[in-house]
């Protein structure tokens, strides 16, 4: 057994990307540029992954693939892997894997170490259940490297995930880094150099994970044709705030990792989202993830070195750099058609051309995507990674005697309130014509407090416990009432450049801020009853 220890990125694929030869000219000029001895070669790789009707496998975390090699003229050869559950941090894939040599592409599972399976598995009848899922057919292109004390295999790939009698197939175009032997921050630094002539992102998924889904796919399109019709129904997505699990028992330290690393897991996850589809509401999404980033920064700020603080410098500068994803969806719920505020019939023509003409102002979905695989982008995160290595794996750091971590969170969960309480009572004893400005001044110290939860919260209650919602339930109705605000203070702002005064149009803005104000009124009157989860 060995523990497989890569990094995986996917090209970004546009008109525009680099082909797969050019790929292939790319790497090998910037090894030879930086002085970086290398050992090419080119295979052809057929992999077929195998598994019982039931998923016995996959519900064992147990991936089964043989693999067919191919280098030049040279006779095929066959090797079975299985690979069990590992870690995936960044695009940091770590996993046991055990390898044997076979004569032909068929398995034989009970040539495995009996200790990777259940006591409870019949070797002999799952040799017989098992069928093949899907396959992945590609060139791959390797670079052996000797690098800084260790040896990496850089791996371009290109071809294609397949089920068979299915039409529709997956793209590979992607490139791994795997550690052969050394220190894992060999991996990073060639990563960073990969970073400066290719676009790329951290690949989440394996190609066995995007197979499985390509194979529920193909089962899904044969067996129910009208649940498509009813997946395309709109649903209203419920207000929630996003908890990070961290062990009550952590330290200050660890309860940082683990904060960090699940909020990068969930940015990564947000940006493969928006690659897929892109979208305002899942570019949001990745600006909220940022943000709660960099919240975990200024949480604990004591803990960390000058180069940390750098890196939440860098997380300021791709939060202001998206920002204005919030003012697009603002317009976008202003124009559509659908919206409440076009069903009532109440903005005029010159208004939406207006409203059309800011939005096109507005970074093109290309232009998203190429910062998405940016070089600054690409480094922010491997430096995030690189972070968590080196605190996971540092002797030096101890539990802080003079703080636990629930005084800590408390402290912070206390004063965070705190502060948007009172800044909202001042709102409250004001008159209504400038609640909207002091509703709209709170909302950085209601981001502070929700961000504050997010982290925290998990400590004093379980998760999804209905304490924490019903506390959470009104301040999350004051964040989407100042959002509602905001879109109504952005019509406002665009009437006033309209030719002609809209007075039948002010009177509807101004009752409709009017009943908002009320209704945050009473959000906040609610929230300013509940009384603390936390002890």
């Amino acid at each position: 057994m060995v523990t497989e220890i890569e990094l995986k990125y996917s090209l970004l694929e546009s008109v525009e990307q680099v082909k797969p030869e050019q790929v292939k000219t790319i790497i090998s000029q910037l090894l030879s540029e930086h002085e970086i001895t290398y050992v090419f070669q080119e295979k052809q790789l057929s992999n077929h992954y195998f598994d019982t009707a039931d998923f016995t496998l996959r519900k064992n975390k147990i991936a089964l693939r043989t693999r067919g090699t191919q280098c030049d003229d040279e006779a095929k050869q066959f090797e079975q892997t299985i690979k069990t559950s590992g870690t995936v941090i960044a695009g940091l894939h770590q996993r046991p894997e055990y390898n044997i040599d076979i004569v032909d592409a068929k398995p034989i599972i009970s040539l495995f170490p009996d200790n990777i399976f259940q006591p409870s598995m019949d070797i002999n009848l799952l040799q017989q259940k098992i069928v093949e899922l899907f396959s992945t057919h590609f060139t791959r292109y390797t670079w052996l490297v000797s690098f800084a004390d260790a040896q990496v295999e850089i791996a371009f790939d290109c071809g294609e995930v397949a089920c068979q009698d299915y039409a529709n197939k997956l793209r590979i175009y992607e490139v791994e880094l795997e550690l052969v032997t050394g220190d894992a921050n060999a991996l990073l630094m060639l990563t960073k150099l990969l970073f400066s002539k290719l676009a790329l992102r951290p690949e989440q998924l394996t190609k066995a994970a995007r197979g499985y889904a390509l194979y529920h796919e193909s089962i899904a399109s044969t067996v129910d044709v009208e649940s498509q019709s009813a997946n395309d129904i709109e649903v209203v997505e419920q207000l929630t705030l996003p908890i990070i699990e961290i062990p009550k028992k952590a330290t200050l330290q660890s309860a940082f990792t683990h904060g960090i690393e699940f909020s990068l897991n969930e940015l990564q996850l947000c940006v493969d989202r928006y690659v897929e589809t892109p979208s305002l509401n899942v570019l949001s999404k990745i600006s909220e993830q940022l943000v709660l980033l960099r919240q975990g920064f200024w949480l604990f700020d004591e803990l960390l070195t000058p180069n940390e603080k750098a890196i939440r410098n860098e997380l300021s500068y791709f939060i202001r750099t998206i920002h204005w994803a919030e003012n697009a969806s603002y317009i976008h719920s202003l124009i559509n058609k659908q919206s409440s505020y076009q069903k009532e019939n109440q903005i005029k023509h010159e208004l939406i051309t207006k409203l059309q003409l800011r939005q096109c102002r507005y970074p093109k979905e290309s232009q998203v995507l190429a910062l998405l695989h940016s070089e600054r982008f690409n480094h922010l995160q491997i430096d995030l990674l690189s972070l968590l290595l080196k605190r996971c794996t540092a002797d030096s750091l101890k539990a802080n005697n003079n703080c636990s971590l629930a005084e800590f969170a408390r402290s912070h969960l206390t004063s965070s309130t705190k502060q948007l309480s009172d800044e909202l009572v001042r709102a409250k004893k004001t008159q209504s014509v400038n609640s909207i400005g002091l509703y709209l001044t709170a909302h950085s110290l209601l981001i502070r407090a929700l961000l504050t939860a997010s982290w925290f919260s998990c400590l004093f209650v379980e998760a999804e416990n209905e304490i924490v919602n019903r506390f959470n339930m009104p301040w999350l109705d004051i964040k989407q009432g100042i959002s509602e605000l905001q879109s109504l203070n952005l019509l406002q702002q665009q009437l006033m450049h309209l030719p002609q005064h809209e007075s039948k149009l002010t009177q509807w803005l101004t009752t409709k801020s009017e009943s908002l104000i009320t209704a945050l009124d009473q959000s906040t009157a609610k929230a300013l009853t509940m009384k603390p989860y936390w002890p």
